[in-house]
């Protein structure tokens, strides 16, 4: 019964390795870092990053991209389950929308010219109460809210003839100075954010998008008038392919993905499994503690080990923060305990006090190792439960994982505390075979008492 409910729990969790179901419970978390002022416009960068002027207008105006004239325009569209982005190539320059599906309400929108957030050059816009639109160019070092960029590659500027925040399909527009990946097939950015920050200023802060991804756009096909048209609004657009596909994960989300599954291995099965072993197994023989200690630490050290090592390298990968939120200071703390939970097993089974070498009673460390031992485990479940509920969608701005993983979780967290509190039911047997006068050697008593 437990090899078979082992393998489904691993079978199961496994579904950690993959973020599926796009259209999942989307949450909106606070940046970990990246605080900016909110009153921008005194670094020397506001006259290109921010273009919310009448005067900004009638200067973008004449950037709008003609449908009369398409000869050597190229192009594309593509869309995600909340946004639709366009483009248009024209010489020198590149018009791109951004357009709200109208799924979710519209608080800001970005694209980047990269495949991760990290070191990614952002366009970032905005609409404002009295009218206007905000475009603010920014960088980030990591998962973290990304902050005005004083020196772009490439600077963008607000088209705001194109751009129209009325009605439900809201969409705001920018022009800037083509690249050599322009007019090909490229890999790019895209996020949208709920939440307006109310704030003209180009480093406003932000509140950390409803949801991002990598995406592929197609920017070399050849245009027609009516394309041109149609790139105008890309979410009215019923040619406008949607990209459904789950990008190919980065270096540091194959490490938080060898991280969780690891750590599930070894806090939720393994540790388990040692509980389990030592609550059923000494009210049979007198050798359990041999197999309590292979799972507790033989097993399980090695691979918990393995896996908050994985953790911390995927967070210096991505160039985050450590230690910023509680799903990494729970999981230093459960970590430490660990440690502390196998030493006192070792003390409790090597040294014995005289109250137990002379009167035979249970010493009060081996009740608080059993308790500590089902605190941590417990702990592990919340753990392992806010990672991929909350940290994979915060840290990677990936879709949330499968809810695969939801209802085994919730079946294992019944499961187990279930099967611990059966083996109570041994208890009478287990003090029936730790009484004295069983004559049993003394080194025979030892192995029962140990733990």
């Amino acid at each position: 019964m437990m090899l078979s409910a082992l393998t489904f729990a691993i079978l199961g969790l496994s579904s950690l390795a993959v973020a599926h179901d796009p259209l999942a419970r989307r949450q909106g978390y606070g940046y970990g870092g990246g605080s900016s002022s909110g009153h921008g416009g005194d670094d020397g960068s506001s006259t290109h990053v921010a273009a919310t002027s009448t005067a900004a207008a009638a200067g973008a105006s004449g950037t709008a991209v003609s449908a009369a004239n398409t000869s050597g325009l190229k192009g594309g569209s593509v869309c995600s389950d909340l946004m639709c982005i366009s483009g248009v190539v024209n010489g020198s320059t590149v018009q791109y929308v951004l357009q709200s599906k109208g799924s979710a309400d519209l608080g800001w929108m970005a694209m980047g010219f990269g495949n991760q957030m990290a070191n990614t050059p952002m366009v970032i816009m905005w609409p404002n109460s009295d009218g206007t639109i905000t475009l603010s160019q920014r960088k980030a070092p990591s998962e973290v809210m990304p902050t005005v960029d004083a020196n772009p590659p490439r600077i963008a500027a607000a088209d705001t003839a194109a751009s129209d925040v009325s009605g439900t399909l809201p969409k705001l527009s920018f022009t800037i100075p083509a690249d050599g990946t322009s007019a090909t097939s490229q890999t790019i950015i895209w996020a949208f954010g709920n939440v307006n920050p109310e704030s003209s200023a180009d480093d406003a802060t932000l509140l950390q998008h409803l949801e991002s991804n990598p995406i592929t756009i197609d920017m070399s096909q050849s245009l027609t008038a009516d394309d041109v048209t149609n790139l105008a609004s890309p979410a009215a657009d019923p040619t406008t392919t949607t990209d459904t596909s789950s990008p190919p994960l980065l270096p540091y989300q194959k490490k938080i993905v060898a991280h969780a599954l690891l750590c599930t291995i070894g806090f939720l099965i393994l540790l388990p499994a040692g509980a389990l072993l030592a609550r059923y197994a000494r009210t049979f023989t007198n050798t359990w503690f041999t197999g309590h200690w292979a799972f507790q630490l033989a097993f399980a050290g090695p691979v918990i080990i393995a896996g908050v090592a994985l953790g911390i390298s995927a967070v210096a990968t991505a160039g985050a923060k450590h230690l910023d939120d509680d799903h990494k200071k729970w999981g230093v703390a459960i970590f430490a305990l660990y440690f502390v939970q196998i030493t006192l097993g070792a003390v409790i089974h090597y040294v014995k006090p005289t109250s137990f070498t002379v009167g035979k009673r249970r010493p009060m460390q081996n009740y608080f190792h059993a308790v500590l031992g089902l605190i941590i485990i417990a702990l592990a479940f919340y753990q392992v439960r806010t990672g991929f509920r909350t940290e994979w969608v915060a840290a990677t701005g990936r879709n949330p994982i499968s809810n695969s993983a939801n209802i085994v979780w919730y079946v294992w967290v019944v499961l187990v505390p279930v099967l611990y509190f059966a083996g109570l039911a041994f208890l009478p047997r287990q003090f029936r075979m730790e009484r004295p006068h069983q004559k049993a050697p003394s080194d025979e008593f030892t192995q029962r008492y140990s733990d």
